[in-house]
Order: C-alpha cells, then structure tokens, then sequence
C-alpha cells in the first residue's frame, strides 16, 4: 500500500476513531423534579440522537467538553456542556424547566397598534420579550460604563447589580435559546417530516435532531432570511448527508464501547487466576 492511499485511509478512519474515544453517558432527565420518559436528548458535537425511557434515563456516547442539548414539545429547550464529573457521578441529572402552555386563540378584528395610534415610526424593529428583558436588565450597555456611570453618578444601579448576580448572563442565555428555537421554525419551514424522509433520508424519529442540527448553519439561516427556498434546500441536502454520516458514526461508537463495557463485565466476574 502506497504512502496516498495509507494516508486516505487514515483520515477516513480518524471520525470513528474520535467516536470510539468517546464514553457512554448515562444520564437521567428531570422535569420539574419528576423523571421524564419520551424527552429528546441529542449530542451537537457527534449528531448522536437518543429519546429518554422509562425513569427519564438514557445512554449517549460523549466526552467532557461536548455540547448535548435536551428538547420535546413538553419542556423548555436547554443545552449543556459536559464536564468530567459527569462520568463520576452516573447517571447524570440533566434538570429542564416543562413547556409553558399557550392561551386559545383571541382573534381582534381591529387592533390599535402603537404605529397607528403614531407613537413609534412604521415599520420600526420590535424587540421580542426576550430581548426586551435582557434591554430592561442591562440598558445595553457595557459593565465598565456603568461602574464609570456609578461613580459619577449618573447611572442607575440595578444594570449593574444585575451583572454581577448573575442576572444579566442567565438572561443572555434565555435571549439566545429563543433565538434558536425561532431557527429551528424556519427551517422546520422548508421541509415536512415526511419530506425530510423522502428527500433526505433522515428518519422520522431523527427529524426533530435534524432541525436542531441545521439551525446553527449561519448560511442555512441568512438563505431562508432572504427568501431564497432553492439555496436553503440545497443546503439543507448538504447537512443531511453530514448529518446522516455523523449517526452512522455515533451508532459505531456506541456498539464498541458497549463491546467495551461487556468486556470489562466478564473480566471483573471471572478474572485470570
């Protein structure tokens, strides 16, 4: 075998390599302090896709550092970053607030808008609840302009107590997941599961994942912006296929560490006398 095609190989071989490093998170999803059977658990840096059974508890191939991100119709979207002692203290609680719950409908045939009633500019950007509240907590301003603004005088406090609680980063956080869950909308806009499916080759109880997966592309997210539907689905076709290769590549991991863990059962039952 020649040094291109010794070298081709090996970079074929590097993914399953990575994947195979990785160990199997056990974990468990709680709601509110229940366990939660059915909850979507899914590992942004693999693909690797799992739904969590009986007792809220799963098994994901994984390592410190990895980004899993826990979503269903019944709970707030929340994404985690793993740490060493999760594999210390197994299963790991992965905590998520449930879903609140939307109001019927109320249809107003005629609406009194702050643009009709002339107290802002047509056509002026609205901010959604959430970047009002990050607004209204740190006046969009930089730390050090209000400890200067302190000093002076000439500054509120409470941007600034905000941002040392805490407040301001927990609000930064619930600004950016919105921002993903309205992504992942758009998307979810170009095509049906069934044509996800059909078109895609992405299994239908993998779509959801799919989504998640997409809607970090930037350039996916700026074509459907635009309105441009034939670049968002060629897109799309692109991430399907790495998408679909990084599955295959979590599935194998997950079959050599349980080889793994089986192997290091039987030597603990009967080792070498």
């Amino acid at each position: 075998m020649n040094v291109k095609k010794l070298l081709l190989l090996l970079f074929a071989l590097l993914p399953l390599i990575a994947v195979a490093q990785r160990d199997t998170l056990h974990g468990r999803v709680m709601v509110a302090g229940e366990n939660a059977s059915g909850v979507y658990v899914i590992n942004k840096n693999t693909g690797a896709e799992v739904k969590s059974a009986a007792g809220g508890v799963f098994k994901l191939p994984a390592k410190a550092g990895d980004r899993l991100v826990v979503y269903s119709d019944r709970v707030e979207v929340r994404e985690f970053v793993t740490g060493k002692d999760w594999f210390a203290n197994m299963p790991y609680t992965l905590e998520v607030q449930p879903q609140g719950y939307e109001l019927e409908e109320v249809v107003i045939n005629q609406s009194l808008s702050a643009e009709a009633l002339g107290i802002v500019p047509k056509g002026q950007k609205r901010n959604t609840v959430a970047e009002r509240r990050l607004y209204t907590a740190t006046g969009d301003r930089p730390l050090w302009q209000y400890a200067i603004g302190l000093l002076a005088g000439s500054m509120p406090l409470d941007p600034f107590i905000n941002a040392v609680t805490g407040k301001t980063k927990k609000l930064k956080k619930e600004l950016a997941t919105e921002q993903m869950l309205a992504n992942v909308e758009s998307v979810r806009g170009v095509y049906t599961t069934a044509q996800l499916a059909e078109y895609l080759d992405i299994a239908t109880e993998q779509a959801d994942g799919f989504l998640y997966y997409a809607a970090e592309s930037p350039s996916l997210i700026e074509a459907i912006k635009a309105n441009n539907n034939e670049k968002a689905k060629l897109e799309l076709t692109a991430l399907a296929v790495e998408y679909n290769r990084l599955q295959a590549q979590a599935v194998t991991g997950l079959q050599v560490q349980q080889q793994r863990d089986t192997l290091n059962y039987k030597t603990t039952r009967n080792p070498k006398q």
